[in-house]
């Protein structure tokens, strides 16, 4: 198992496969990846391979009026429900399913780059403890997909906790109540971005500064209503922080 599909919870992320490009809202994302599972069992066929190709053109016929964030990101529709309960999402069509190592070829974009991907979060040195932490938090797939997939905001977590001299480890642990309200108040907004997990990070965060700028552009005033919070709680730290809200 991995962060993709974690041993714990019931949760799974599929936003590499282009999910969050469409404009809609979380529970659209739902209704959608149970519309694809449901003709998805009733049309294919993995004995009758012509199954394949007729869902893919019905589903993309299907869903070509849905607005989308980005017309050069693909929306691949055989991502759905994977688990019998309805809440694990993944790719209907990967070999543990068909039994076929090339079955993925009948997607947009082939075998080769479904099974060589893998997401920045993923790829992270402090992978497992994000997906924990994310676990955790989300309350379905389309949650933890949002989560996982925003790979910048996380770095700017690891970043922050750094340049303020503190262990970035002991955040899931010290600060673990803390880390889980602020991605909470992501979440409020994760709805907007249009997270593939592949988005390039132009900004290293090389201090302090660099960090808080960024979260302060994307949380707004939530972000300094957390920080306030936390050196309330953490005096001892505040001679390191940045000045947003001095």
């Amino acid at each position: 198992m991995s962060l993709c599909h974690p041993e714990k919870g019931s949760v799974s992320c599929g936003a590499c496969c282009g999910l969050f490009n469409l404009k809609l809202r979380p529970s659209e994302f739902k209704n959608l990846l149970l519309e694809r599972t449901t003709e998805f069992k009733s049309i294919v066929n993995f004995e009758v391979r012509h199954t394949f190709p007729i869902y893919r053109k019905e589903r993309e016929t299907k869903e070509a009026h849905i607005l989308k964030k980005d017309e050069m990101t693909y929306n691949c529709p055989f991502l759905g429900y994977v688990d019998n309960a309805k809440q694990r999402i993944g790719c209907m069509i990967h070999p543990i399913f068909t039994g076929d190592p090339k079955s993925q070829n009948f997607s947009f974009y082939g075998t080769s780059i479904c099974q060589a991907y893998d997401c920045k979060t993923k790829e992270g040195a402090l992978a497992n403890l994000w997906e924990n932490l994310f676990v955790e938090i989300a309350k379905d797939s389309v949650e933890y997909s949002f989560l996982s997939a925003d790979h910048i905001f996380a770095y700017a977590v690891e970043k922050w906790f750094s340049h303020s001299q503190l262990n970035v480890e002991d955040m899931f642990q010290t600060y673990r109540l803390e880390l889980v309200e602020l991605f909470r108040i992501r979440l409020q907004t994760s709805s907007e971005k249009h997270f593939t997990s592949f988005e390039i990070n132009y900004d290293a965060f090389l201090d302090l500064g660099a960090v808080e700028t960024y979260l302060l552009n994307e949380l707004g005033v939530d972000w300094k209503e957390w920080k306030r919070e936390w050196e309330k709680k953490n005096p001892n730290r505040g001679e390191v922080f940045g000045s947003f809200d001095k």
